[in-house]
């Protein structure tokens, strides 16, 4: 199913062709229409349309101004022209914005058909070939870069995979990584030397970095590398397949592994000073299982690149087993994101109830003894629920009634199941709340478009006016009114027009011109045309209908 707007001026033009071609027949679901390029491009921006037919010359952003834009955010859009002007400039300047199609008014209904069909054409031709063997694996390879920094970030944060998940994301990375294998993680801080370089070097710089690390450790490891949240390079290691098995048929001691990324770090160290004429900080963990005990292993990195480097430069720390930090720890679950205010700004109240399961699982399995971890929970819990109260602009005591007690009592949670049932408890409250509030805020939105079209019947009502009406944007008015309702706007506002129509010609004597200026419409064949089609008979039938007689 395709979508198509038409756009023009003339509100007639725009009209007709909407409302009056059967579109269904192309395999179109939805026609939008629009009166200035403006309008145009923000039900482009809204909505996810494939064919444009719009006229050149617009008050405004012109036709071929309008079709600059749109091959700035989607250059598969396809436009057709729709225009009076035979200007050969035009065809030209439209040539250069990838127009195949150039309409001369007025065009028939059917030259017009047989253009929109070439452009869905063109699509189905262009979806077959995205979608071929070949198309999607230059995609993927061309994405390998974006997937591994995800993936970086990923293991990093502690994500679980099931392992039919894990292989899939690191066959699809192209990564000879395997669960269990032993990896370190090596955190690089640039110096000073870099800082005084502006963005766009800056990323220049890390990009550099990245592929000397690449060559360097290339001989005897494999690396997963990227940038972390607090602008580190962060890259996790592990000897190459090939490595492993020389080692083996040595007999060599797993320090043999330790020394040899130690003697590789440092080499990377020399070579970014050598090339880059800049330098490094590196701090280098210990060796853990992938990739469940990497997020440990990057904390203590963090933590130690942190504490012990400070203001010194090009500086490499070595953590061993013994020195290894264990500090008492923060829940991950607890903030990393989506956060639990992200969820309740948002509205997902599954994925509340899913972040609070995993929060207690994470207090159960590490901390289930540690009251300050319970504590910890509880009150970001307790912050989370008060600020999506307010920002709806209640207050947490009158939406969750006595669960508010545990604030002002300091009672203790009896255990971490108790915790669990009153968060859900409250969040369900919240939820329940918000909802309500949405519905009555909608229905009432809701009711008042529909008063205002109501006492407007007899002018040309806009989707902007609307807008503007109930202070909405006009494509969420649009989508909000279709899901409300059931049907879409502009439909509901021509069948209200032909009800009124019906009724002036079965209750009055007014002439049809007379019916045309009262519903709006300045053209008496255009609302003949319509009523015919929407009713099966010309207002002049419909009236005959009911009274044998009429007059035009």
């Amino acid at each position: 199913m395709y979508q198509l707007l038409i756009v023009d001026d003339e509100r007639k033009v725009a009209d007709s062709l909407a409302e009056l071609l059967p579109w269904e027949e192309l395999n179109i679901s939805q026609v939008y229409r629009a009166y200035s390029g403006q309008e145009a491009f923000q039900l482009i921006a809204a909505h996810s349309i494939e064919i444009v037919l719009t006229d050149i010359r617009m008050p405004g952003i012109s036709g071929l101004e309008l079709i600059e834009k749109i091959r700035e955010i989607n250059k598969k859009t396809k436009c057709i022209l729709h225009s009076g002007y035979s200007d050969f400039e035009y065809a030209k300047q439209a040539m250069a914005y990838q127009v195949t199609e150039y309409l001369l008014k007025p065009a028939s209904d059917e030259e017009i058909m047989e253009a929109v069909g070439r452009m869905i054409e063109l699509l189905c031709q262009e979806a077959a070939a995205l979608y071929s063997v070949t198309s999607l694996t230059a995609a993927i390879r061309e994405q390998i870069p974006v997937m591994r920094a995800q993936l970086l970030q990923d293991v990093l944060m502690g994500k679980s995979w099931s392992n039919e998940e894990l292989a899939s994301r690191l066959e699809l990375t192209q990564l000879s990584f395997r669960p269990a294998d032993p990896a370190a993680v090596l955190v690089i801080r640039l110096e000073e030397s870099f800082s005084s370089s502006d963005l766009k070097s800056m990323y220049l710089f890390e990009y550099a970095v990245i592929n000397i690390a690449e060559e360097t450790f290339g001989e005897h490891f494999e690396l997963l590398a990227g940038r972390d949240q607090y602008d580190y390079l962060v890259l996790v290691v592990k000897l190459s397949d090939s490595k492993l098995a020389e080692f083996a048929e040595l007999g060599m001691s797993s320090s043999a592994s330790t020394t040899l990324l130690e003697k590789t770090a440092l080499t990377l160290q020399e070579n970014v000073t050598t090339y880059l004429k800049r330098h490094i900080s590196i701090v280098m963990s210990t060796w853990g299982s992938f990739p469940g005990r990497l997020p440990g292993l990057y904390e203590e990195s963090i933590s130690t690149i942190r504490r012990n480097i400070g203001n010194d430069r090009d500086i490499f720390l070595k953590i061993s087993d013994d020195d290894a930090p264990k500090p008492m720890k923060s829940l991950r679950n607890l903030y990393e994101t989506p956060t639990l205010n992200q969820l309740l700004d948002m509205g997902q109240r599954e994925q509340t109830v899913r972040k609070i399961g995993a929060v207690v699982a994470e207090l159960e399995e590490q901390w289930s003894g540690s009251h300050e971890h319970m504590q910890e929970v509880f009150l970001h819990l307790g912050a989370a629920f008060t600020y999506a109260a307010h920002q709806n602009g209640k207050q947490l005591e009158g939406i969750i009634g006595t669960d508010y007690e545990l604030f002002y009592t300091r009672k203790p949670f009896l255990s971490v199941r108790q915790l669990k049932d009153w968060a859900v408890r409250v969040a369900d409250k919240l939820f329940e709340d918000l909802n309500k509030e949405q519905v009555d805020s909608k229905s009432n939105t809701i009711v008042q478009i529909q008063h205002f079209i109501n006492d407007r019947l007899s002018e040309d009502v806009t989707l902007q006016a609307i807008a503007d009406h109930v202070k909405m944007h006009p494509a969420y008015l649009s989508k909000l009114f279709k899901t409300r309702t059931g049907e879409n706007l502009s439909d509901y506002i021509i069948r209200l027009k032909m009800e009124k129509a019906a009724m002036l010609l079965k209750q009055t004597d007014d002439r049809i011109y007379q019916i045309c200026t009262k519903l709006g419409y300045q053209n008496p064949p255009y609302l003949i045309k319509l009523f015919k089609k929407y009713y099966g008979v010309t207002p002049q039938e419909y009236r005959d209908g009911f009274s044998g007689t009429g007059k035009q």
